[in-house]
């Protein structure tokens, strides 16, 4: 987001004071280390313990400066090391509803050395900031009611933790040794050997009686939680009726201007009462404070989301309708001289009756008055992005884009969400007219619509449509518009590996940048980290025979080789481990003729374990599985096959047969993963991906048991199927809700139940497997425009497996389905630097991660234009189309299943 050229930089103001404070106290040895959002303040000689009691001092945006100021001063004086926010910026995101709620609040943290300091910087700290403003800490304890001086246990330097789920978390270790995970969540909770510095009030004991605020309202249950406040579901105990209850803690969202979230409540109960009378707003009912926490209770507004409603496939008269109440909805409030600053499909309702209402006011204000900045990415008008942080609120004509934008869900039920280009080289809304016209050609009620939509999305608010002629429009009946577009795929796959090769930078610690998940994983990885993206500029190398590509795989290749040994311990997952490292260092190795990385990725794989509790294919055994057949197809390293083999026995052993006769790969209960316990179903962590690795091995070995579990694998991935006329979808896994769990990608869903179905029908012929494959591919086909474009749960690899049944049913409507797709990912494209990438799953950042990122969306598109096999897979065992019937199914009469293996 650009800042207005009227906004002032305050960006060095904190700062400024910390700097200020060292040369006030002569402290001119302490060391000044400001990082992208923290500061860090440390005396000479400072030996930072690895765990312990901690201190957070919270604030608004108004009181930090006397904040740090006076708690700067007490600290340096005291010798103790501590960190800031380093910008009110910074301290404005730990203080917005957006923040984690376990984070929120946390301005200053202090490290104190041992229980002696902790307990007199506490009081001290305490004592200088008593009666400034700042908002509680959730996951700490509050030294006093009101203070701002919080205290909770943690890490304060340890390194962190490679776990095996194959993120690096930060651990506190206890007294025997037992790793707990720090975890910053929404309560006070140290771990139970913990003793605290101060002495604590003793925990509430006896069953709680049901949550009453105000003496009336009886609290339900939570319909959404933030740092700000949760919005929860009650009853009124005076009339018995429903209400939803909106809670603003005290100086959370604390600005310049001196105002919190409790003065945005109270404009939002403003505002209802002024929009009560018209009708289309829930009632107010009263406004409630309890212990410093404000309360608006207003009815509950029977129905669903306007989000919820446009899925559900309306009719194309309801549709049209609806759009008619809106524009009535908006027409109202700006006859009021207010403006919305915020329409879009959350904050609108669908009674029973069909009645759309506005439900959430917060960010209505009059026209011209004074207001910060605030907006819902894909809704809000060109004018409202680039406005200042705190100036006149947009004109009424900001609301007629938003009510474009709401058009084109209310139509789609798709977002109009666009990754912003950097530098913004096209008009905007030239751009959307694209993405209109492209999904339009596959929704006929946008194609109806979007003539309004184009006219209310104009980039100058004074050429958008009013109103009136909006109206106008719902009224008549014109003709659509029908479009036709072929993707620039070429382009889509140049710039991309363009990009890939630009945005490398081989003096940090990640070869390429990525969201803060994939930041905590092991930078070699296939997921996030250089092996993924490696393995893509090595498909590119061989496909378009570039200097610039096989010089970037060179680079890759050599960044990674020096840093393979830097790792606390290897984990086997082929995604998340370091077999899909050891996998893509191997082939571009053979790509640039390197015998020395060949040997070195080879050496990689013969460390990894390949006995694991954990079976799946990202995490576990039968990642590594994959990896030891595919280097020993390569190499004929009789090593490499016996552990290939090990692999395969392990993950037979793991197999479970249920009461109801189908056979499951649980997660063990006992092993430390956020995966224990689970059953899933899907190819990522479950049966799918468990009995392709069979399958492979069974056609590599010969050996019947291990093709006897594939079988029984496919049947029960055919069993927990969901239909429904010619489309499938699959659950997640045992846990999951049939009917609201209908889900469509390779991870969980009907992309990697298909890419198993698929396999084990030109195995073995079993119609019925190949049937909900490409049941499956309809559900994929039909749910692309509501999809990402990532590999892992989205577009691109949904597009692999379309790919591969074209492959292996020789039907070509597959690949021009996988075509389909591709358009619907162009669609979504932005500009860095001039060069046409794609978006991550944030579907408005661009990171590099081949299951998450641009990577694999290359990757995607390299086999849909060029061919080739699928990333990450065997086929070469299924694929040999000399040993293919007429039916497509794999026979081996006279021929051995060695000779199979080996393609001969």
């Amino acid at each position: 987001m650009r800042p207005s050229e009227t906004e002032i930089d305050d960006s060095r103001l904190l700062m400024d004071v910390a700097r200020a404070v060292l040369a006030r106290e002569e402290a001119r040895a302490w060391t000044v280390e400001p990082g992208d959002f923290w500061c860090l303040l440390t005396p000479p000689g400072h030996r930072s313990a690895g765990q312990g009691w901690k201190l957070h001092l919270s604030a608004t945006q108004l009181s930090a400066p006397v904040v740090l100021a006076r708690a700067a001063e007490v600290l340096v004086r005291d010798g103790c090391a501590f960190k800031f926010a380093r910008g009110l910026e910074q301290l404005g995101m730990l203080l917005s509803a957006n923040c984690d709620r376990g984070g929120g609040g946390k301005f200053i943290t202090v490290y104190p050395d041992g229980d002696e300091q902790f307990r007199r910087l506490a009081a001290e700290l305490d004592r200088v900031t008593a009666g400034l403003p700042g908002p509680v800490v959730l996951s700490d304890r509050p030294l006093r009611p009101g203070s701002l001086v919080h205290y909770r246990y943690g890490v304060f330097a340890a390194e962190p933790v490679l776990t095996n789920d194959g993120s690096f978390e930060s651990m506190v270790v206890g007294p025997d040794g037992e790793r707990r995970k720090d975890e910053r969540l929404a309560w006070y909770d140290p771990p139970p050997w913990a003793r605290p510095p101060l002495p604590e009030p003793e925990a509430p004991s006896g069953v709680p009686e049901a949550v009453l605020v105000g003496d009336r309202f009886e609290v339900r249950e939570a319909v959404r939680q933030s740092y700000r406040g949760g919005v929860y579901s009650g009853t009124d105990r005076r009339t018995g009726g429903d209400v939803v209850l909106k809670q603003a803690r005290p100086h959370v969202l604390g600005l310049l201007d001196g105002t919190d979230a409790r003065d945005r409540l109270r404009h939002e109960a403003d505002m209802l009462d002024r929009l009560g009378p018209l009708g289309f707003t829930p009632r107010k009912v009263t406004m409630v404070t309890q212990q410093d926490n404000l309360f608006l209770v207003q009815e509950r507004v029977p129905g669903v989301t306007l989000r919820e409603w446009a899925t559900r496939e309306p009719a194309a008269e309801d549709v049209i309708e609806k759009a008619g109440q809106l524009v009535e909805i908006v027409a109202a409030v700006h006859e009021q001289g207010l403006v919305l600053r915020d329409l879009n499909p959350n904050n609108l309702m669908v009674t029973p009756e069909g009645r759309v209402r506005l439900i959430d006011l917060e960010l209505v204000v009059p026209e011209g008055s004074r207001a910060y900045r605030a907006y819902t990415q894909g809704y809000a008008a060109p004018e409202q992005v680039s406005a200042a942080a705190i100036g006149p609120a947009p004109t009424r004509r900001a609301d007629l884009f938003g009510l474009g934008a709401t058009l084109v869900y209310l139509a789609t039920a798709v977002d109009p969400l666009l990754a912003p280009d950097e530098p913004a080289d096209r008009r905007g809304e030239g751009r959307l007219a694209e993405f209109v016209g492209l999904l339009g050609a596959d929704m006929p009620v946008l194609r109806r619509l979007s003539p309004l939509v184009l006219g209310l999305t104009k980039d100058d608010p004074e050429q958008r449509w009013t109103l009136s002629r909006a109206r106008e429009f719902l009224a008549a009946d014109p003709a659509e518009v029908v479009n036709t577009f072929s993707p620039p795929i070429d382009r889509l796959i140049t710039d991309g590996l363009r990009h890939i090769l630009r945005t490398m930078d081989p003096r940090g610690a990640r070869l390429w940048t990525t969201d803060e998940f994939g930041a905590a994983t092991d930078p070699l990885n296939v997921q996030h980290g250089a092996g993924g993206v490696l393995s893509v500029l090595t498909r590119g190398a061989q496909v378009l025979g570039q200097a610039e590509l096989l010089a970037g795989v060179a680079d890759v290749a050599g960044w990674m080789r020096p840093r393979l040994s830097g790792i606390p311990r290897l984990l086997p997952g082929l995604y998340f481990g370091r077999s899909g490292t050891a996998w893509a260092l191997y082939d571009a190795a053979r790509l640039l003729g390197d015998e020395e990385t060949a040997a070195q990725a080879v050496e990689l794989a013969k460390k990894v374990p390949v006995r694991w509790p954990n079976h799946d294919i990202c995490h576990g055994a039968t990642g590594a599985g994959l990896l030891q057949l595919h280097l020993w197809r390569s190499t004929g390293d009789p090593e490499l096959m016996d552990r290939f083999t090990q692999a395969a026995d392990g993950v037979l052993e793991a197999a479970r047969e249920r009461e109801d006769g189908l056979l499951v790969w649980p997660i063990p209960k006992t092993f430390d993963t956020t995966l224990a316990g689970l059953v899933h179903y899907g190819f990522a962590h479950g049966v799918a991906g468990a009995g392709t690795f069979m399958l492979y091995a069974g056609l590599a070995t010969g050996r019947a048991e291990y093709l006897e579990a594939a079988r029984r694998a496919a049947e029960t991935v055919a069993a927990v199927a969901i239909t429904e006329g010619d489309a499938a979808w699959w659950p997640s896994g045992e846990l999951a809700d049939e009917a609201d769990d209908r889900l469509r990608h390779w991870c969980s869903g009907a992309s990697g139940a298909g890419t198993f179905l698929i396999r084990s029908w030109a195995v073995t012929g079993r119609q019925r497997h190949r049937e909900l494959a490409e049941a499956a591919a309809t559900a994929i086909r039909r749910g692309r425009w509501h999809s990402g474009v990532s590999s892992c749960h989205g577009l691109s690899g949904d597009g692999d497996f379309l790919l591969d049944l074209a492959e292996f049913t020789g039907d070509r409507r597959y690949r021009d389905w996988a075509a389909d797709l591709a358009t619907a990912m162009y669609a979504r494209n932005t500009l860095r630097d001039g060069l046409m990438v794609l978006p991550d799953d944030s579907g408005v950042a661009v990171h590099t991660g081949y299951n998450t990122g641009l990577g694999g969306a290359v990757s995607f598109l390299l086999r849909l234009r060029h061919g080739g096999p699928r990333p990450w897979m065997l086929d070469e065992l299924l694929l040999d189309r000399a040993l293919r019937a007429p039916h497509g199914r794999l026979v081996h009469a006279g021929r051995s299943m060695t000779a199979v293996s080996e393609g001969r």
